[in-house]
């Protein structure tokens, strides 16, 4: 990339690994599991939690929680608030699962403005600076003042520390995958060994699987704004300035850069017919038209391998998983997933206290653990991963490996650690819209232009709090 790039902010960026927490950080994040502190010996604990009733430990309290989603996630939301409440039988947790990330925002901004939030929300990264700026929320470090950064994923704690606060605690994250059919590989003449690792690659063999007659579309997935974000970034190009709002509030949106329009016309021209459009954010019917083999390839979210790959055998479709290809050298892409937040309300120490015990617990080391090994998510704290390792969880299940893998090859980048920006929701849905004209037909350097136009105007009428 040129140094004076606007992709990149007319900067140029060296390449430095994410260190990763081990060792020690094992003990200490597995005993910040377990408690509030060391006993004194005097009826307090360091973390000074007395009350005029006796410590905190001594008090039945209830707290709510409200996750992002049900369905097939609910059970293990149910489990983990089981192990929880188990640990600390004096609290309560009153769980009231949403329907998606849109919901679940709507539903505890809602309740917020109404003047009864739940104690914890789980909020879509990518709606961070508008949760911050909302005025409903407190920053997790204000209730938990020693709050570990330093112990959680690095990837995923980019929309979590803003402006050098922690606001929030990462809870789930996810990575783009490509899921792919070997029995449709074999009879288009593909090797199922070697699976596309570029975009180039992706196109040839969409077009050959189409070409030989094997399915009526190479490849699917939903039109949404993870993968052209993604696909960006790992071309070290911002999607936004001020390093995509990270070092200050951004002015303008570059999908009209060179690099975004490469993107663009791969997309309509290179892969053309041999792309399945199923709809704006339509996850659904991109999954049933790789489940019903009318798709041979399908990207999703790596938080979907567990019950996606369950529902493929049961079709009898021979699926495996594969890296999200790229454009080029593989660096990393910015993270999906949610963080969890807690609502800005008068409490007893108590009941702070057992907010701080619950955010702790559920993003502690054996609770993240449950909660990828349920569903594909990434774990939050580092040590997670060295709990399912040591139960050989990764080499008994090679799909989730492959997203490990994918994790662990992740480089820090300005432009892969996520995207600060308060009109969010309107800027990205403008671009998911100008995309789906360019698969009808609008020429891509019009359709750009016009969702950089409409983002730098969200941008221009929205001044952080």
């Amino acid at each position: 990339m040129l140094p004076n790039d606007p992709d990149t902010g007319g900067k140029t960026y060296s390449r430095r690994k994410l260190l990763k927490a081990g060792g020690a950080a094992a003990v200490v994040g597995l005993a910040g599991c377990a408690g509030d502190g060391d006993d004194t010996g005097d009826g307090t604990t360091e973390a000074g939690t007395t009350t005029a009733a006796g410590t905190v430990e001594d008090q039945e309290v209830t707290i709510s929680f409200w996750p992002a989603w049900g369905g097939y996630y609910e059970e293990t939301f149910n489990a983990m608030v089981s192990n929880f409440e188990e640990e600390y039988p004096n609290i309560t947790v009153d769980m009231s699962a949403q329907g998606s990330y849109t919901e679940s925002r709507t539903a505890l901004f809602n309740a917020a403005n109404a003047g009864n939030p739940p104690d914890i929300g789980h909020i879509d990264k990518k709606d961070a600076i508008v949760a911050r700026d909302s005025g409903f929320m407190t920053a997790v470090e204000d209730i938990w003042p020693d709050v570990p950064t330093d112990d959680y994923v690095g990837p995923a704690l980019g929309t979590s520390v803003i402006e050098g606060k922690t606001w929030s605690i990462p809870f789930n994250n996810s990575q783009i995958v490509m899921y792919y059919n070997e029995d449709h590989f074999e009879e288009a003449g593909l090797d199922p060994d070697s699976p596309p690792d570029t975009l180039e690659e992706l196109a040839t063999a969409a077009n050959t699987i189409v070409d030989e007659g094997v399915a009526d579309y190479g490849v699917t997935w939903p039109n949404h704004n993870w993968w052209v974000h993604s696909w960006m970034g790992e071309q070290e190009a911002f999607v936004a300035d001020k390093e995509n709002g990270r070092v200050g509030e951004p002015t303008e949106v570059y999908y009209n850069s060179d690099t975004a329009v490469d993107l663009f016309d791969w997309w309509v021209n290179d892969l053309g017919d041999a792309y399945l459009n199923p709809g704006i954010k339509d996850w659904g019917a991109a999954e049933q038209a790789f489940q019903n083999g009318v798709s041979s390839m399908l990207m999703d979210s790596s938080g979907s391998i567990a019950y996606l790959l369950e529902g493929f055998r049961d079709s009898g479709i021979n699926a495996s998983v594969a890296p999200l290809p790229v454009p080029g050298e593989r660096i990393g892409h910015n993270m999906g997933g949610a963080a969890v937040w807690v609502t800005d309300k008068d409490r007893s120490e108590a009941e702070r206290d057992a907010i701080r015990k619950f955010l702790e617990n559920m993003t502690g080391p054996e609770q993240q653990a449950l909660y990828s090994r349920e569903t594909g998510y990434f774990p939050s704290h580092e040590e997670s991963f060295t709990v399912l390792q040591e139960n050989n969880f990764y080499e008994d299940n090679p799909a989730f490996g492959v997203a490990f893998d994918q994790y662990e090859a992740w480089e820090e980048y300005p432009m892969n650690q996520g995207i600060l920006m308060g009109p969010s929701a309107e800027v990205f849905k403008e671009l998911e819209r100008q995309v789906d004209t360019m698969l009808q037909g609008t020429a891509v350097d019009a359709a750009a232009q016009a969702a950089k136009d409409f983002g730098d105007r969200r941008l221009a009428r929205y001044v952080r709090g």
